[in-house]
């Protein structure tokens, strides 16, 4: 429970600071791979569970849209960090 409590705040820091460059603005990535994959992982499955719920519930809708839109987000940054990280080694 814990883990999952930490890797949630994370996500919610990470979408704090990702900000969508189909906004016109520039994606900040200022943390680890490891930590975008992290929640990654943990966003993906939360994303599920909102399509879930939205196909019973259409007020959920816009939490799916939510996933989706920091999902999209933190796959960027791990696809601009990925490069830099296998070219160091």
């Amino acid at each position: 429970m814990t883990k999952s409590r930490i890797i949630f705040a994370a996500a919610l820091v990470l979408c704090g600071f990702a900000v969508s460059p189909a906004h016109g603005r520039e994606l900040q990535c200022s943390y680890t791979l490891a930590q975008y994959n992290a929640v990654i992982a943990h966003l993906e499955a939360e994303a599920a569970k909102a399509r879930t719920l939205a196909a019973r519930n259409p007020l959920y809708e816009s939490d799916v849209a939510y996933y989706a839109s920091v999902l999209r987000d933190a796959k960027q940054c791990v696809q601009n960090l990925a490069p830099v990280t296998t070219a160091s080694r």
